[in-house]
């Protein structure tokens, strides 16, 4: 190598690392200065960038997507009289990174509570029990609830019944609410159905057990298939055919809560789930550990690439089986999130955590896990946002939404060509990097680095800086542009940045706004044989777009 131009800041610069004071993000304008060094500098060590033939298949269109727990959708999504535009401003600002809206699920646990009261003049008549205090486990649902649907002009929706309860009177409200949903979903909004939410939890739930403990896959299986049968019925005779066409009649299945539960996705599979030929989508639910556990903690669960690998892989195994089974469908993520129980305060509404949401959605689109439904509700401590002020939580942007949006950057816009990631292995758990390719190009490096940095205490230390070092195609080579994920810490619950912008709801009710002190689009320079060094400093990420 003849020369590297590395992209330094202008601050002190003591071997490799640079230290920053506390809150320099926040506070500072930081001037690039583009620095010649002549050969490579000591140490360099450069990992070496994949071809794309070892990422993953081509993600979905909206592969940043939402799940809304039931009860509270018409909270996110307001109703016809009063939509809630701030909930529709972040979701329009995640098009124009990724190309397409959000998908929305309207699911979680409470679909499996809701039953539908014509009578019931409002959205929802919800009650509260010891089960859980931050969702009702008996839910009423009324008429209007259906308005939320017509909110989001272009989202589509997939739309939750209630497997679980399993008396007759159930299966008829199940089909009572038929028509509404049908006017409510026209003109496109329907994505896909979904019947039932975390079946194989219903014989050992906390929230209360729904099954006996002879449930059996078989059992499951024909109770499922009744049920959409059912429901394929109502919509024949109170929509019309065009509502049990190939085109429209798809749903998405098992929706288990993981993948080591009391049912197997695979015998389910062998046991006829889809002789219907019905399902278009295998979704699985996925949480990195529950908001309870002992010794759950930023820097060893959520900040940590090896926990979030053996996560995934527990998802990547499954598919293959399924594959071996003969099951031929996308795998994707229909409901996840950081930790199970609606997160942990201090951990899952952390800027920390929105680190951790990055490395998660690109590992899981690095292993052939087409789409990611990141699971939401009012008050939940992992939200991505909060869509209405309550006596427990303002309405707000939540860091965890800043990492969706890292996330959909990195991506690019899935609809102008065929992206997939690949993983680029580093030496340590609390590191880690990914290759972006459109259309088998690279295009961009999201390098995450999870050390973790607290802020809030009484006096930080300097915040470390270290170079991240890459060989990348000598196609590559020439500038490239440094869009950094930041904030003042891994404890940070405000004050965060994407490549200088933030969709606080104070400053344009969640439409992306330029910082007037914060830097963005740095200058990268990539040498002629394709080295590359990029300084990321602890708890923070930084996506590399490049031209090659």
């Amino acid at each position: 190598m003849t020369s590297l131009n590395f992209l330094l800041l202008a601050f002190t610069l003591s071997n490799s690392i640079i230290s920053w004071p506390a809150g320099a993000f926040a506070q500072t304008t930081l001037t690039p200065v583009n620095v010649p060094i002549e050969g490579p500098p000591a140490g360099f060590n450069a990992a070496l960038v994949p071809d794309s033939s070892s990422a993953g298949e081509p993600v979905l269109e909206s592969f940043v997507s939402f799940s809304i727990e039931t009860a509270f959708f018409p909270d996110f999504a307001g109703n016809t009289g009063a939509p809630n535009n701030f909930s529709r401003n972040l979701l329009e600002e995640l098009r124009e990174f990724q190309g397409s809206l959000p998908n929305v699920r309207v699911g979680g646990n409470t679909q499996d509570y809701a039953l539908f009261d014509s009578t019931l003049q409002a959205a929802t008549r919800g009650i509260y029990s010891d089960a859980s205090k931050d969702y009702p486990t008996t839910l009423a649902i009324g008429r209007s609830y259906f308005e939320s649907y017509q909110t989001w002009p272009g989202v589509k929706f997939i739309h939750g019944f209630n497997l679980a309860k399993n008396e007759s009177v159930a299966a008829k409200i199940l089909v009572d609410p038929v028509s509404d949903i049908c006017k409510a979903l026209s003109d496109g909004k329907l994505l896909y159905w979904e019947m039932g939410n975390e079946p194989d939890l219903y014989k050992t739930s906390a929230q209360g057990v729904v099954r006996p403990k002879s449930w059996s896959e078989a059992d499951y299986v024909t109770e499922w298939s009744d049920k959409v049968e059912s429901i394929k019925e109502a919509l024949k005779s109170e929509c019309g055919n065009a509502w049990t066409s190939e085109q429209k009649f798809k749903w998405i299945a098992p929706s288990f809560a993981g993948t080591k539960n009391s049912l197997d996705s695979v015998k389910s599979w062998n046991a006829g789930l889809d002789k219907a030929g019905v399902i278009v989508k295998f979704s699985s639910h996925n949480y990195i550990g529950g908001a309870t556990q002992p010794g759950v903690t930023l820097r060893g669960t959520l900040m940590n690439h090896t926990k979030t690998v053996a996560s995934i892989a527990a998802h990547n195994a499954e598919q293959k089986a399924l594959s071996s089974a003969g099951m031929e469908l996308d795998y994707i993520l229909g409901e996840t999130n950081s930790l199970y129980n609606q997160g942990a305060p201090g951990l899952s509404n952390s800027f920390g955590a929105a680190i951790w949401g990055v490395d998660f959605n690109l590992m899981a689109a690095a292993t052939n896990i087409k789409q990611v439904f990141m699971h939401q509700g009012t008050d939940y401590r992992y939200a991505s946002w909060q869509p209405i002020s309550t006596s427990k939580t303002s309405i707000g942007t939540k860091p965890p939404y800043y990492g969706n949006i890292a996330v959909a950057a990195a991506l690019g816009d899935v609809t102008n060509s065929s992206v997939r990631v690949a993983n680029i292995p580093l030496n340590q758990s609390t590191e880690a990097a990914y290759a972006i390719y459109s259309d088998n190009i690279l295009s961009r490096l999201m390098i995450i680095n999870m050390n973790e940095y607290n802020y809030s205490v009484p006096t930080p230390s300097p915040r470390p800086v270290p170079s991240y070092n890459f060989t990348v195609p000598a196609t590559c080579k020439g500038s490239g542009v440094v869009q950094r994920l930041i904030a003042n810490g891994s404890d940070a619950i405000s004050g965060i940045s994407f490549n200088g912008m933030s969709w606080n709801f104070e400053l344009d009710g969640g439409k992306g706004k330029l910082l007037g002190n914060a830097t963005r689009n740095e200058i990268v320079w990539v040498a002629s044989d394709g080295d590359v060094s990029v300084q990321v400093p602890d708890s923070s990420a930084a996506l590399v777009q490049l031209t090659c």
